[in-house]
């Protein structure tokens, strides 16, 4: 009976806690909107960055669009390669919101994409600064470009099941006649990954592509190995790491096998089965920056640190917001016999 009222008392007091409101009036400083650049440079690839505005948290409308007259120009080693252009490639979000009224309403939160044809080598130090009336210049700097790292991977299939299913037809209530074909599998995946800069920590990430329906069991302790060095993180929770990223601390200056226990699952929406099916999966090398970046946007997203401080996600770009960053993409290919 003890334990009982315990626990009934806690829920009680985290009832009450849920239940209470309290409007607190904002006493703090507006600040102005900075401009926002992000940027993914890789060697070979010619430069794009995102360009938007940033706003007040308190700011209904929310509206990132960047400036019409923004300019933003492309430096690499230092020297000046041109005035990076915009495209059609413009990304668009929708956020709804209720009005005085109690209509519906909606507003557009964008970032303009800028490109430059100029095909950056590794090694080279990216700089990417924008410009506009009534705000601060802003500009972010990427360490030396990384270069692709060696890998071999072996793929061994350790279950496979191939089945149909139904569809609901929520207009006619009815399962159609036609069923859509679903595959999965189980995957044990071993990769041969070798330090590309012995002597100097390396940074990477395994990933699935968005194509490539595969999830991972980051299980190996190349995961759970220290943390890259760096005062600007302040946070050690192992739980909220990045899922797939790791450095070479255990493998400085040679290779790690690296086993991974993958799960592949897909759906037909033809109806056809094709006999081979290629999985794209990526093995990334990450400058520092990125590897900052991605620790410290996990981390601030965690549900689980409610009480925690808050975390500040990485940015590089001075005078605005944002991160200029490097990789250098490996992709492997698995090839799975679904016919069979």
């Amino acid at each position: 009976m003890k334990k009982a009222f315990v626990f009934t008392a806690v829920y009680a007091a985290m009832a009450m806690l849920v239940s209470c409101e309290k409007e607190i009036e904002f006493r703090g400083e507006q600040t102005d909107p900075k401009l926002v650049i992000n940027s993914l440079v890789a060697a070979g690839q010619p430069v794009k960055a995102y360009v938007s505005k940033s706003y007040f948290f308190l700011d209904d409308e929310g509206n990132t669009q960047a400036p019409e007259d923004v300019v933003v120009s492309l430096y690499v080693n230092d020297d000046f390669k041109g005035t990076m252009q915009p495209s059609i490639d413009t990304l668009w979000n929708t956020s709804w919101m209720i009005d005085d009224e109690g209509n519906y309403t909606h507003s557009y939160r964008l970032a303009t994409v800028y490109g430059h044809d100029y095909l950056p080598e590794v090694g080279d130090v990216v700089r990417i600064a924008a410009s506009a009336n009534g705000y601060d210049d802003a500009e972010g700097t990427t360490s030396a470009l990384p270069k692709a790292a060696e890998c071999q991977m072996d793929v061994e299939v350790t279950g496979w099941d191939v089945w149909y299913q139904q569809v609901y037809n929520h207009n006619t209530y009815e399962y159609e006649d036609d069923s859509v074909p679903y595959a999965s599998g189980n995957l044990m995946l071993t990769f041969t990954i070798t330090d590309p800069n012995p002597g100097k920590t390396d940074c990477f990430r395994l990933v699935g592509s968005q194509q490539s329906h595969i999830d991972f069991d980051y299980d190996d302790p190349l995961f759970e190995a220290g943390m890259l060095e760096n005062d600007f993180i302040d946070a050690s929770d192992l739980d909220t790491r990045p899922e797939g990223v790791f450095t070479d601390a255990l493998f400085d200056g040679g290779s790690y096998r690296l086993q991974v226990e993958a799960y592949y699952h897909q759906r037909f929406d033809d109806g056809v089965i094709p006999d081979v099916v290629r999985v794209p999966i990526l093995l990334e090398h990450l400058s520092k920056e990125y590897y900052n970046y991605l620790y410290t946007r996990d981390q601030g997203e965690e549900f689980m640190q409610i009480w925690a401080e808050p975390i500040q996600t990485f940015s590089n770009v001075n005078g605005g917001y944002g991160v200029v960053a490097g990789n250098a993409v490996t992709t492997l290919w698995v090839e799975l016999p679904i016919g069979e």
